[in-house]
This record gives C-alpha cells, sequence and structure tokens, in this order.
C-alpha cells in the first residue's frame, strides 16, 4: 500500500475510518466501475488505488457513505464529511464535463489558493519595502497610485501572489528518473520542452529539456513524466472559465488519447514554425550589422507557453489516459509512478531525521523481522 502522492511526492496522511485502506483523508469511489482514488491534500490529485486493495476499500465507503449526512451531490456525485474527519466522494455514472468539474475544478482551485498563499508572504515583503518608499518620498508614481487604492487592494494582492509564487518555484526544481537516470527539471527548462508526433507509443512522445541536455521521451515514462511537469505548469491552478473550457476540450474529443495526439502534432507545427523563425533571424544577423539576440525559450509549444485552457485540457487527458491503462491491466505505468513518488518522499522523510535515530529504527525493523520469522518456524521452537 503506497503512502505518497503519484504527482508531488507529499504524504496522503492517514484515516482510521476504512481499515481496508487507511490511507487518505479525502477518499473518491465508484462502486460500479470499482474505482478508488486518494485525494492528495496538497496538489488535490486523485491517485488511483491498486487494484487489489480496492474492493473491501469500496464497500467500507458505500457503507459509511450511506449512513452519513449528504453534504453536496449532483445528480450523480455526492460528498459527505464523517465525523472522524475523512471526506467520501461517491461517483455515480456521471458525464465526462461533470465528472471533470469535480475532479479537476477543485484541483485547479486549490492550486490557486495554495499559490496566492505562498507568494503573498514575499509579496507582504514588497508591499513594505514600497509603503517605505512612499513614507521617504523614493516611490515610483505607480506605487504611489497603489498605495493611494486606485487599484483595487485583492486583486493586486492576487497579482502579487502569483508573480512571488512563480519566483519562488523558479528556483526549485523537479526530480525525475528517466530509464533509471535521475534528473532535474526547473522551471525555465518548461519554456524549452513540447510534445511531439512519433511512432512509437501512443502516437506522440515528450521533447524534454532538462538540466542537463535534452533527451526524448515515449511511452509510459512520457505520459508519466508529462503529467509530473504539467502538474508544475499548472501549479498556479486556474479560473472556473479557463477549466470550463479545458473540460469542453475534453469532451469533444472522441477520448484522451486521441485529444493528446491531436495536442502533440499542434505542438510540433509551432515548434516547427519557432525553429524557422530562428534561422531566419540567424540568417539575417550575419548580414547585417545590427547586434540582436534571438530569445530560443520563447517556444509557442512548450508546456509553460501554450495556452492555458490547452495545457489543462492536456493535464486532464493524460491523467484519464493514465488510469484507463492501469484499469485494462497495464499496471506497469502506474505502479512506476508509485515508487517513485514512494522513493521521493523517502528522500524528503529522510533528510529530516538524524542519522543515529534511523540506524536505531534499521535495527528495530531487524529485530522485529527475526521475531517474526521465528514465530512462523515452529522447529525454532525450544522443545525442552
Amino acid at each position: 500500500m503506497y503512502s505518497a502522492c503519484l504527482y508531488c511526492s507529499a504524504s496522503l496522511a492517514r484515516n482510521a475510518v476504512v481499515e481496508a485502506f487507511p490511507i487518505g483523508r479525502r477518499l473518491a469511489f465508484d462502486a460500479a466501475k470499482g474505482r478508488l482514488w486518494v485525494v492528495c491534500g496538497s496538489c488535490a490529485r486523485w491517485c488511483l488505488a491498486p487494484i487489489e486493495e480496492r474492493w473491501e476499500a469500496i464497500e467500507a465507503c458505500e457503507r459509511q457513505f450511506r449512513d452519513a449526512r449528504l453534504r453536496a451531490s449532483t445528480s450523480e456525485i455526492g460528498l459527505v464529511r464523517l465525523r472522524e474527519g475523512l471526506e467520501l466522494v461517491r461517483i455515480g455514472a456521471p458525464l465526462r464535463p461533470e465528472m471533470a468539474a469535480w475532479r479537476y475544478g477543485r484541483q485547479y482551485s486549490a492550486r490557486r489558493r495554495r499559490a496566492i498563499a505562498v507568494g503573498t508572504g514575499a509579496a507582504g515583503a514588497g508591499a513594505l519595502a514600497a509603503t517605505a518608499a512612499v513614507t521617504t518620498g523614493a516611490a515610483s508614481a505607480w506605487v504611489g497610485l497603489l498605495a493611494m487604492g486606485v487599484v483595487p487592494v485583492i486583486h493586486v494582492t492576487g497579482l502579487l501572489g502569483f508573480a512571488a509564487y512563480a519566483a519562488l518555484d523558479s528556483f526549485s526544481a523537479t526530480d525525475l528518473v528517466v530509464d533509471g537516470r535521475r534528473v532535474k527539471v526547473y522551471r525555465a527548462d518548461l519554456r524549452e520542452t513540447h510534445l511531439v508526433t512519433s511512432e512509437m507509443g501512443d502516437g506522440w512522445a515528450l521533447r524534454l529539456k532538462h538540466a542537463y541536455g535534452r533527451l526524448t521521451v515515449t511511452g509510459a515514462d512520457a505520459m508519466r513524466i508529462t503529467a509530473r511537469l504539467l502538474t508544475r505548469a499548472n501549479g498556479n491552478g486556474a479560473s472556473g472559465w479557463m477549466v470550463e473550457s479545458a473540460t469542453r476540450r475534453l469532451s469533444e474529443a472522441s477520448d484522451p488519447a486521441a485529444l493528446v495526439r491531436t495536442l502533440a502534432a499542434h505542438a510540433e507545427q509551432l515548434a516547427a514554425g519557432h525553429q524557422q523563425r530562428k534561422r531566419e533571424f540567424l540568417h539575417a544577423m550575419e548580414h547585417s550589422q545590427l547586434a540582436g539576440k534571438f530569445d530560443e525559450t520563447r517556444n509557442p509549444a512548450s508546456l509553460a507557453l501554450i495556452e492555458t485552457p490547452v495545457r489543462l485540457a492536456l493535464e486532464m487527458a493524460l491523467h484519464e489516459e493514465s488510469e484507463r491503462a492501469a484499469l485494462e491491466g497495464e499496471l506497469a505505468p502506474l505502479v512506476a509512478a508509485w515508487r517513485e513518488a514512494e522513493e521521493i518522499a523517502g528522500i524528503a522523510d529522510g533528510l529530516l531525521v538524524p542519522v543515529g535515530v534511523q540506524q536505531r529504527l534499521d535495527t528495530l525493523k531487524q529485530d522485529a523481522g527475526r521475531h517474526d520469522a521465528a514465530a512462523a518456524d515452529p522447529r525454532g521452537t525450544d522443545r525442552r
């Protein structure tokens, strides 16, 4: 049983209500289709539970749901909160737009609130500096206008929060494992990472820029890595109309895989146009005395620069496609993602545990293992 989020590697926490599945503080389940998800409290993504751990947990969730007081519902989706703090989301047979609104609308709203909360602290420091500048007479005209309240405070706070969040996020890296090799991807690398068509895998691939170079990823690895990078690219969340536009794109596609292939073909065309403009620019520079610089990172096909509704729709499609593969028995992508999340979470947890304490824990685990083995082997008992 896994305990870390597939996408952000944060702990999924525990509950004391569902004995068959004590992981998670919000569980979503679809009894008819046999699906069970743990909703991450940090990034709000839905992590599909391993198939062998679903059935008893789904039955327990169904009983708890029926005995609890309904808090919110649509025609096919209901939400209850138990006294112990566990939230249950029961899925019936909703249409895709309704399901997407529940799954992804809440995710992007949570990310939006988190981005503002994280950035507000940094923006607050800037606001204090601006206030000091006003009092000393060194502020510029626009700072003075802000201080006088010409621009709505809430709007300005949100913009400053997003800007500060992006600045802070640019210094952190996303750790990935590609072909057994660990690589780091920074926010700036997303501006040079894009989808392309491919004859391998599902008809598309990821042209990845990372801290050490570039490579092309295909198949299950491409799906897993692109989903993680989109979680970061969409880290600021989205407004309601953007989510609605993205879900409309998803619902209009014949299936999620077809949408990904369509977006990959479009991204490849945009990337080719970007490269053509770069060649024309360099050719013009060779025959001109004018100095200039071509911004290679302004690739409109990149994960960071494609239109927000398109980027949201792509993340939704990849999420649903990975679940489809898992539900059809292709568990390798899901297991690989879980293991990567657990590995990263273990590294993060290990940084907080002193070496002496960790050694003592390892010793206790070994002693417990030997005790269990002796108890299970009747030949190891004392017959005197």
